[in-house]
């Protein structure tokens, strides 16, 4: 059984167990013979020659399957062939629909080792495995796992792997290092030949036990993109499962996360920063009295309203008549743009870059497609207030730049700011600061749950101090935007709305609520559900609690084991 207690991306972390065995995942089969004993510290072991069986330390047979792996396996990349074995089954080649119930926990990537020679087959391959084995079977890919792509792998979605190739490189007098391999014999103070067997293994541990780390505090992909450095082929496998796998990814991916540096060009293709730009792109648009739009940059300092500079910006503004009319836009890598109501949402108040003042065509192009799609919402005036950046933004669109060369917090350049922003307000119609409030929110549900959750706010008030504010209809609060989580949480009559809006809806059984909702209590959920979302609980049609989605709701349809929700508020029943 297995029981999925971390998620990074498509990478998760979690318990097998069977029988009286319990291990963690991810996690090495270390071949165990007399010739190579399995090392202390091994917390599962691989045996036989002409059958497999993966063992835990109890010396317990967790699957095995028969070992004929080394025949010619070229044929079987289209159509994929599936065997059987005891609690496993072993795929070669790559599955176009699920597999077969009762076949067993473990899925074995039976041509893993020819598939290293070609990224763009593996990836695929990967992917249309995870598929097919669903979210409670393990993918165990054997002989090719070593220490500089051990992250790579498990951020793909396999969880088991073997010491097969680290074995192998050390009989050949290779050191394996996260970095690379290197020869024993160029490298003596790692080790010598006689020990190069244990700092082989060891190293796949320590990577091991880094990987675990990095899943569950949702830093993956992180490490990931410190390790595919070491070959062209990781490279490679990154940037496929990015541009062409999207879908796979995001949908495993939480919406809200820990800070994190995008330090390198990958890092604009992660899926939860494609995703944010993809929602702004389909989900955000202007309230109808935004008339002016003014683009600033970002700053190192997160949210931006924190930032010495964006305090110098709202002071300005707020020095201008009608400034309710003024849609703030900050521009960004690898975010393109962030509209001001979004900037606590993930990962907008997470991300962190390397700071030149150089950017390449890649971010320009984002920058500016983005830039386009807001001003396409007929704002009267642009106003840039960038610095160098008004000169790539102004090829694109009609807009005033109030830098001109200085820097944004140059007195004259916050002069010229405010007196475009008091004319360009003046001929605005003006709005009422309550109902630019109330649209704030909208354009954050909106974003948060699709078109149909700004209805969350209609016949609302908002009170409060930002970030700090709450929406009620008439008394009844429904919900909150809470900074810590960058998101609107919402009470027991906000789920009323997400449950009559079919949004974000989790179907449970025809039992009682007694705390956490787990998946082998739920009988369907919206597959929009990502983890992180906010959920509204159903029973028999009437609405049983809210709370926080731990598992996408993909998973919670098909897992029978795990926390499914963790519920905030839920009926309270006599």
């Amino acid at each position: 059984m297995l029981d999925v207690t971390d998620r990074s991306g498509p990478a998760r972390a979690g318990k097998w167990s069977s029988g009286q065995t319990k291990v963690e995942f991810p996690n090495i089969l270390f071949r165990s013979s007399a010739l190579f004993p399995p090392p202390r510290y091994a917390e599962l072991t691989v045996t036989g020659q002409e059958r497999v069986e993966v063992r835990g330390a109890g010396d317990e047979v967790l699957a095995g399957f028969q070992h004929d792996i080394v025949r010619p396996l070229d044929a079987y990349r289209e159509a994929a062939v599936a065997e059987e074995g005891s609690n496993a089954v072993v795929v070669r080649g790559r599955p176009n629909g699920p597999l077969a119930d009762g076949a067993g926990e473990l899925v074995v990537m039976g041509n893993a080792f020819e598939l290293r020679r070609d990224a763009r087959a593996f990836v695929e391959t990967a992917v249309a495995l995870r598929e097919a084995a669903g979210h409670g079977r393990l993918i165990y890919a054997p002989g090719i796992m070593e220490p500089s792509n051990l992250a790579m792998l498990a951020y793909m979605g396999i969880d088991l792997f073997d010491s097969t190739l680290p074995l192998y490189q050390s009989v050949r007098g290779r050191v394996l290092l996260p970095e690379g391999t290197v020869s024993v014999d160029s490298a003596p103070w790692l080790a010598g030949r006689e020990g190069a067997e244990a700092q082989n293994l060891e190293a796949v541990w320590k990577e091991l036990m880094l990987v675990r780390h990095m899943v569950r505090i949702g830093r993956l992909r992180e490490l990931v993109e410190t390790r595919v450095t070491a070959s062209p082929w990781m490279v490679a496998a990154l940037r496929i499962l990015d541009l062409e796998h999207y879908r796979h990814q995001e949908k495993r991916t939480p919406v809200v996360g820990p800070r994190f540096y995008c330090n390198s060009k990958s890092s604009l293709t992660r899926p939860d920063v494609q995703r944010f730009r993809r929602r702004v792109a389909e989900r955000w648009r202007p309230a109808p009295h935004k008339k002016v739009l003014l683009l600033i940059p970002c700053s190192a300092k997160k949210p931006y309203f924190t930032s010495r500079s964006h305090r110098i910006f709202e002071e300005v503004l707020l020095s201008v008549p009608n400034s309710c009319a003024v849609q703030e836009l900050i521009v960004t890598s690898p975010l393109g743009t962030v509209p001001r109501e979004l900037e606590l949402f993930y990962p907008a108040q997470q991300y962190d870059i390397p700071v030149t003042g150089n950017w390449d065509r890649e971010e320009v192009r984002m920058v500016q497609d983005l830039i386009v799609h807001a001003a396409s919402f007929g704002f009267t005036r642009v106003i840039s207030h960038l610095g160098a950046e008004s000169e790539f933004v102004g090829e694109v669109v009609d807009c005033v730049d109030t830098t001109q060369g200085m820097g944004t917090t140059a007195p004259e350049a916050l002069e010229r700011m405010r007196r475009e922003l008091a004319a360009a307000c003046e001929a605005a119609e003006k709005a009422p600061r309550a109902a630019d409030r109330v649209e704030m929110l909208r354009s954050q549900a909106r974003y948060q749950f699709g078109e149909d959750g700004g209805s969350l706010l209609d016949g609302c008030t908002v009170v409060g101090k930002y970030p700090y504010l709450k929406f009620l209809r008439g008394s009844a609060q429904l919900g909150m935007l809470t900074p810590e989580r960058g998101m609107l949480s919402l009470t027991m009559d906000g789920g009323a709305v997400l449950l009559e809006r079919d949004l974000n809806v989790v179907h449970m059984g025809d039992f009682d609520l007694g705390g956490n909702l787990f998946a082998v209590g739920i009988t369907a959920a919206d597959p929009r559900i990502r983890p992180g979302d906010e959920v509204a609980i159903s029973r028999n049609g009437e609405l049983e609690g809210v709370g926080v989605a731990v598992m996408s709701g993909d998973e919670m349809a098909e897992a029978r084991r795990g926390e499914a929700v963790r519920v905030r508020h839920k009926n309270k029943r006599k």
